[in-house]
């Protein structure tokens, strides 16, 4: 049995780690990532969790030339350690399915429903996960693994809180770290219920 939360299809979820690149955490060109090293636990137990499902896990790279993300702020933070067989793909929009093979290797592995951590909530996971919605995708946020810098008079913290629950209302189901199923758990509860 592979489904879950109302909706959630492990046979068709892929985790999404959106621009956890060294450059929003190393405080080069811009300041360091609020609650950055809570960020990079959130993203590393939903990383964990997907490697444990057996989930194809994609990175997104924003590039942005003489920004923060340029150089070596381009590189994904080393605590994350991708897989050498894990794609990656680069971005120059906030949207990660625009201008990138991201939709096709999605439709390629067989998922219809992407998984979204990492950063700029406003931004590129806000943006991205819209752009899902409009392909016909079934985009899923983790709310306590994405983050953003203060902005617009609200904190970090509100400024995600914000974005998730848009998102939410926009047809994005939330699933936060502390839901997130496992298949062991699912087949116990469909024995149960055989």
């Amino acid at each position: 049995m592979s489904k879950c939360e109302p909706g959630l299809d492990l046979a068709q979820a892929a985790l999404l780690v959106i621009d956890v690149q060294c450059g929003a955490f190393d405080g080069r060109l811009c300041p360091p990532m609020p609650d950055g090293e809570a960020l990079l636990a959130a993203c590393r137990s939903a990383l964990d969790w997907a490697r444990a499902q057996g989930l194809p896990v994609f990175w997104v790279q924003h590039s942005e030339p003489g920004g923060p993300m340029d150089g070596p702020g381009f590189e994904i933070d080393p605590r994350l350690d991708p897989a050498p067989s894990e794609p990656r793909f680069t971005k120059t929009v906030p949207n990660a399915f625009e201008e990138t093979s991201l939709t096709q290797s999605l439709q390629e592995a067989g998922r219809s429903q992407p998984i979204l951590i990492g950063l700029q909530s406003d931004c590129c996971i806000e943006a991205s996960a819209r752009g899902a919605l409009a392909l016909g995708l079934k985009p899923w946020l983790v709310p306590d693994a994405h983050h953003t810098w203060p902005d617009r008079g609200l904190s970090a913290e509100a400024l995600r809180d914000q974005v998730s629950q848009a998102l939410a209302q926009a047809g994005v189901p939330l699933i936060p770290l502390a839901s997130l199923p496992t298949l062991s758990t699912l087949t116990q509860q469909s024995h149960h219920s055989a």
